[in-house]
Parts: C-alpha cells; sequence; structure tokens
C-alpha cells in the first residue's frame, strides 16, 4: 500500500451509448397545477402520441455497481444539448466525481437532514442519530442526468424518514445545491 493510497480514485466509470436501454413510458395528465416552467423543464410532456392520445416518456437507462450498490443511471434523450456521445463523456466524468466523493456527499446530505431527522422524525423511544449512524444507512440507488449537466442522486433512506427518498441535487460544477426528502 502506497503512502497516497487513501488518495486513490475510485472512479473508474467509462460508459457508452451502447451500454443504455432506451424505456418507453406512456402518461397522461389528467389534472394538475403546472409550474409555468413545467414544460421547459419535461418538453417530452408536450408530445403526444397521435393514435393514444397520450404523451410517452423515453429515458436511457444503465445500471452500474457503485459504493457496493447497483445504481441505475437515467437520463432523457430529449433533454440534451451536445450530441450524445459528448452528453455520456460529461456523464462519465460525473459519475467519476461522485465515485470518489462519497463521503463529501453523504456528508453534505447528513449536515442539512440529520438535525431534521433527531427533532421530527424519530420514532417513540428511539435514539438520537449520530452522523456516522446516519451515513450508514442511507444508500445510493439511481442517478438522473439532466441535459443541462446537473444530476439528482437519489438515496434509500434506510427508513430514517418512514421510506421517503433522500433526493440530492449536483449542480454542474459537482455542488450539491438541493437536498430534501421525498415520497
Amino acid at each position: 500500500m502506497g503512502i497516497f493510497s487513501r488518495f486513490k480514485k475510485k472512479g473508474n466509470i467509462n460508459l457508452s451509448k451502447s451500454d443504455f436501454k432506451t424505456e418507453s413510458e406512456d402518461f397522461e395528465v389528467l389534472s394538475v397545477k403546472l409550474s409555468g416552467d413545467f414544460f421547459e423543464k419535461f418538453p417530452q410532456a408536450k408530445k403526444k402520441d397521435s393514435y393514444t392520445g397520450k404523451s410517452k416518456l423515453i429515458t436511457n437507462t444503465a445500471t452500474l455497481s457503485l459504493f457496493g450498490n447497483n445504481i441505475k443511471i437515467t437520463y432523457d434523450p430529449s433533454e440534451i444539448e451536445l450530441n450524445e456521445d459528448k452528453f455520456i463523456d460529461q456523464m462519465n466524468r460525473n459519475l467519476n466525481w461522485i465515485a470518489d466523493n462519497e463521503s463529501g456527499i453523504k456528508n453534505g446530505i447528513t449536515k442539512k437532514l440529520l438535525t431534521l431527522k433527531n427533532e421530527n422524525w424519530l420514532e417513540e423511544n428511539e435514539s438520537e442519530l449520530s452522523e456516522s449512524e446516519f451515513i450508514k444507512r442511507i444508500k445510493l440507488t439511481s442517478i438522473s442526468f439532466f441535459g443541462e449537466g446537473n444530476s439528482e442522486l437519489i438515496f434509500d433512506d434506510g427508513d430514517l424518514f418512514w421510506e421517503h427518498e433522500i433526493v440530492a441535487v449536483l449542480n454542474t460544477k459537482n455542488k450539491l445545491t438541493e437536498i430534501n426528502i421525498r415520497g
């Protein structure tokens, strides 16, 4: 083991277009109040199938092993502003950064959500969690990449928040910009 082995990069991810499978799902919006930028963020929602009258959601998905878990990687090809190969190259750089920065990401999530857990989400007779206990419970399950280069990391909450997902958004410079629970 070398003197700098603790700084060894973990990321060696090199996905290609052929690693992704295209999935298609019909959907229909029945009654929802949409924000003003909905169709800007989800342009595919405007496109309707002339036969069914429903919209189609197209996603490209791949699965890879990261942090000891199988992680689903997704992107919507209709959102890509670059050519798809360049987009996947950018995605690989981001995935490698994520692989090399697991502790920083989990620490950021813990700083944002540990107090919320301990003040509002404890079960009856449940003790407060420490940072290390919180970090051990959360597991990355999927990452979605968006056309402008940001990404959304979804973590299983380890039943910290009654099985809600933990969502962490990374901007194009790999900075955590949002951390929330949903579900």
